[in-house]
């Protein structure tokens, strides 16, 4: 658990993941237990099979533990139906991938609405959302643009806007910045580390991107190794440098 942390907006209690192969069973995450509060952000760092993946999955109800449990806002998903954690994820998380998943033949605005078709809200109020969103990622010019119009850096925006236009408490981000350069990569995160309404929990392998982030977990077989607050080292979350 982090002892600085804000209420936890997200939390894991005493997690651990088995998947049954083959040659047997396979344990990938084991008693993990991490809390994040409204506003926190946190870079989730490990090399590839370290489990981050897979808390991600699970701190987004997309997969469920073996043992132990998520809290969303102190609510327990464990009992919840899979409709209940579908209703959860379209009303409190954002999701944010390395492939940008959007649909080609449709401008940036309708992919943005296209995140919140079930959630409940009329059309107009979608795109008054989504247009707010899109807005607030830099691209309030570029709403009628389809994605082959747009660069990568642009088109990782637009999935941003995606995450947060329906309002989420949490946003969880898999290796965002994976499929861009450098220095888009790093545009991305000055980008998420101004989104200080929402917790953030970001997924890398890249020890550069994570050292973006006041808080760092490193993962490693499956077990938190280590969970600090230090200073970022690429600036404030309003993309400005850090005093020396």
């Amino acid at each position: 658990m982090n002892p600085h942390a804000t209420r936890p907006a997200i939390e894991l209690r005493g997690v651990s993941k088995t998947y049954m192969t083959g040659s047997g069973d396979l344990t990938v995450l084991k008693d993990v237990s991490i809390s994040v509060g409204h506003g926190e952000h946190a870079a989730i760092v490990g090399p590839s099979g370290s489990g981050k993946s897979t808390m991600l999955s699970i701190l987004g109800t997309l997969d469920q533990p073996t043992m132990g449990d998520v809290l969303v806002d102190d609510r327990s998903t464990g009992a919840m139906s899979d409709g209940e954690r579908s209703e959860l994820r379209s009303r409190s998380l954002g999701f944010v991938f390395q492939q940008f998943h959007l649909l080609p033949h449709v401008d940036a605005v309708g992919n943005v609405e296209l995140g919140m078709l079930y959630s409940g809200l009329a059309r107009a109020e979608r795109r008054r959302r989504a247009s707010e969103a899109l807005e607030r990622v830099g691209l309030a010019e570029r709403l009628d643009h389809r994605p082959t119009q747009l660069s990568g850096g642009e088109q990782q925006r637009v999935a941003i806007a995606r995450a947060i236009a329906h309002r989420p408490a949490v946003v969880l981000a898999d290796e965002p910045t994976g499929a861009l350069d450098q220095t888009t990569g790093q545009s991305i995160i000055t980008l998420f580390r101004r989104l200080d309404d929402v917790a953030l929990v970001v997924i890398t392998h890249d020890e550069n991107i994570a050292a973006g982030f006041r808080r760092r977990i490193k993962i490693r077989d499956g077990r938190i190794e280590s969970d600090e607050n230090v200073l970022p080292a690429v600036g404030r979350r309003d993309g400005s440098a850090c005093p020396a």
